[in-house]
């Protein structure tokens, strides 16, 4: 045998790296992405660093005067310090991450803390039109109620934001860039190669970040303070200026966001500088507020929104800094489990001897995984279109929803508030969908929930059409976001529909299912009396003119929208509980879960709407509505289906 026959047979060929057709790897001037990755980054960190700055400077600027004497008003010391550290950790962060070659992770770190910015600027913009209740201590404590003038610090403060907001873009940008590289979202374990983190980390880390993010919605709506103090009066969010409820709802929304992107990504150490960015700069905002109650003095103390507010971004920093050592503890476990498995007799490690079976058994395998893509794909869409109809519905129940003439007063309308809880219940929801291990269990829920986002919008847009109809009268930008929000929303179902259709396709359908007759009556008559309290009004009492009133019923002709929206809820609630009777017992459990929910929300109504009459009193939808929440809920715990469907 000759030498170069021995050294085929006998050794190995070193692999090779095969570049992509047209040079999917390298800029079109020849430069490789990861390089032009890096100085895009390097700009984005420039320009974050110099928002940090800014952020960090406006104490130190005066950020308002009185217009008494024009004298300059100081802030809390801690809590500017504080402020100043947060505004510029993240930038400082992705510095180190740059210098480490972590173009990725800088990145990361970059688009998180200007999700959150963003929110942040709009917070700002309250120094402008009602300096005096914005509670900004890190930057002023006002003495005495005269009125405020912004100074050269405002102006540092707010193109500071909006200067990390914009790095956040380019951070987003260096991001895509480094992901076409070679070895993005790369696994010592071929099974963990491509996979979302959340399912890489595991379920108690994106539990806490999901938690996280919701207790931070709450926080962020909750006093920041609780003052005794006649100058520093504390609001509720919902009821004080626009500036403060959008920034509020800008800043919870980011958050939640960020935790479905970070857990929906490929790359742990991205999910993780996305984590760590968000919360940082969280902290910024909610910390500030923190540290300013408990160094303001006597008079002022940290109120709930803050306490759980600094815990939750807390919370999310520490989440975001233990995702990678997780992820690199699953993986090496993945690995060794992967690398004990039985090998061929032939006593070579790793030699695989091929078989008509082997290569079955391989295309199967490869089927299933090209199967589970498709179907994350489809719960993916789903999730990032009912975050996106939360977020619409969220804003359009903070702007205004008319236009009135001038020097018109915008009355308040309750109803925005059940829209408000719907957001929230929504987006909650289809956080769950963008994590791989637990969206097949909950799209069932969500398919029922994105009809609370039209039934709750519909109330206000009622209004909204009886409004318009008075001279001079038009819809605001409000309305126009919930008009958006209820098309996005049936958008959502549709995409939960198609999900559960490749969840199907995956199944065995050859038996024809049978119905849970348990299920069937049980649900069956909790939809009954969820139908007779949704056709029936919550609540009755006097309005601010002396006259009685109440909610039309269904048995008031011709129906407005508000009663469309009920009987758009009722029509949900009936097909979840006939689907559910012959579903598989965990989409079942599902289905009936988020009817109880949805029907919740209607009820919700009542306490968060009443204060549209003087001595409300309960009405006859109270008692079926319960009933059927109660017997919905029932239907979902029945021990009826034995079979896995």
């Amino acid at each position: 045998m000759s030498s170069s026959t021995r050294e085929r047979g006998g050794r190995r060929a070193e692999p090779e790296r095969v570049g992509s057709f047209g040079g999917a790897g390298r800029a079109s001037g020849g430069e490789p992405d990861p390089i032009r990755a890096r100085r895009g980054c390097a700009g984005a960190v420039a320009v974050g660093l110099v928002g940090g700055l800014g952020v960090a400077s406006a104490p130190i600027l005066n950020a308002v005067r009185s217009t008494e004497g024009a004298e300059s008003l100081s802030g809390v010391v801690p809590a500017a310090l504080w402020a100043a550290v947060f505004a510029v950790a993240p930038p400082l962060l992705a510095v180190a991450a740059l210098l480490a070659h972590r173009t990725a992770v800088a990145g990361g770190l970059l688009a998180g803390a200007g999700a959150v910015s963003v929110g942040a600027a709009v917070l700002d913009t309250q120094l402008w039109t009602d300096a005096i209740d914005a509670n900004r201590l890190e930057l002023f404590r006002p003495e005495t109620a005269a009125e405020l003038v912004a100074g050269p610090g405002a102006y540092a403060v707010l193109i500071g934001h909006v200067l990390i907001a914009m790095a956040g873009v380019f951070g987003m940008v260096a991001i895509h860039r480094a992901s076409l590289a070679d070895g993005y979202g790369d696994a010592r374990s071929a099974e963990q190669i491509g996979r979302l983190t959340g399912a890489r980390v595991g379920f108690l880390p994106s539990a806490v970040a999901v938690a996280a993010a919701v207790l931070l919605t709450g926080a962020l709506f909750a006093p920041s303070f609780v003052s005794d103090d006649p100058v520093i009066l504390v609001p509720p969010v919902v009821e004080s200026y626009f500036a403060s409820a959008a920034g509020a709802g800008l800043v919870a929304v980011a958050a939640m966001i960020v935790v479905a992107s970070a857990l929906a990504s490929i790359s742990p150490p991205v999910a993780s500088g996305a984590l760590v960015g968000a919360g940082l700069t969280t902290l910024g905002v909610v910390g500030t507020r923190l540290v300013a109650g408990f160094a303001a003095g006597d008079r002022i103390a940290p109120g709930p929104g803050a306490i759980w507010g600094t815990a939750a971004a807390g919370a999310l920093v520490f989440v975001g800094i233990c995702i990678p050592a997780i992820d690199r503890r699953r993986d090496a476990a993945a690995a060794r489990a992967l690398a004990s498995r039985p090998h061929s007799s032939s006593g070579k490690r790793g030699a695989v001897t091929p078989s008509a079976v082997g290569v079955a058994k391989a295309a199967l395998r490869a089927e299933a995984t090209e199967a589970r893509a498709r179907i994350a794909r489809w719960h993916v869409a789903a999730g990032v279109i009912g975050i996106s109809t939360a977020v619409l519905a969220g804003i359009g129940a903070l702007l205004p929803v008319l236009e009135l003439p001038a020097e018109t007063v915008q009355p308040t309308f309750a109803t925005t508030r059940v829209v408000l809880a719907a957001s929230v219940v929504l987006a909650v929801g289809c956080i769950w969908l963008l994590l791989s291990e637990f969206a097949s269990a909950v799209r069932p829920a969500v398919g029922v929930l994105w009809v609370t986002i039209p039934f709750s919008a519909m109330a206000v847009l009622q209004s909204v059409v009886v409004a318009t109809d008075v001279p001079g009268v038009e819809a605001g930008s409000g309305a126009v976001l919930l008009w958006s929000a209820s098309v996005t929303a049936g958008a959502a179902g549709a995409l939960t529909w198609f999900a559960g259709s490749a969840e199907r396709d995956e199944i065995d359908t050859s038996e024809e299912p049978s119905t849970a007759v348990p299920v069937l009556v049980v649900g069956g008559l909790g939809a009954v009396g969820a139908l007779i309290g949704l056709g029936l009004p919550l609540f009755h009492g006097t309005d601010a003119r002396g006259d009685e009133y109440a909610a039309p019923s269904f048995a008031e002709v011709p129906w407005g929208l508000d009663v469309w929206g009920r009987a758009l809820l009722g029509a949900a609630i009936v097909v979840a509980v006939i689907v559910a009777s012959r579903a598989r017992r965990a989409r079942a459990v599902a289905l009936l879960v988020g009817s109880a929910v949805a029907i919740g929300v209607y009820l919700l109504s009542w306490p968060l709407t009443q204060v549209r009459v003087d001595d409300p009193e309960m009405a006859g939808g109270v008692i079926p509505t319960a009933v059927g929440i109660v017997l919905i809920a029932a239907a979902a715990v029945i021990p009826n289906h034995d079979r896995n469907r």
